[in-house]
């Protein structure tokens, strides 16, 4: 089985920002770094760390109120039977 790692470079959140989302990550385990230049360099190794970083990235990069709208959408999501 081939092992894919998946390499990304975040520059587009204000580097306070980036700082928290990289302790985050950190915590969570997923390799990430902060470079000299102010990026933030990601590996994202399986679709779990896929989410949890989009997951993360939702929270520093939306309003109060989308977030709170995102959170009702999915408190009403119906899940069929057995799903």
């Amino acid at each position: 089985m081939l092992d894919l790692v998946l390499t990304d470079r975040i520059d587009s959140l204000p580097v306070g920002e980036r700082w928290n989302v990289l302790f985050r990550l950190q915590e969570l385990s997923i390799c990430s770094e902060c470079r000299a230049d102010g990026s933030l360099d990601v590996q994202v190794k399986n679709s779990c760390e896929a989410i949890l970083l989009c997951m993360i990235l939702a929270r520093v990069t939306t309003t109060h109120a989308e977030h709170l709208e995102w959170l009702e959408r999915c408190w009403n999501l119906s899940v069929p039977p057995g799903g």
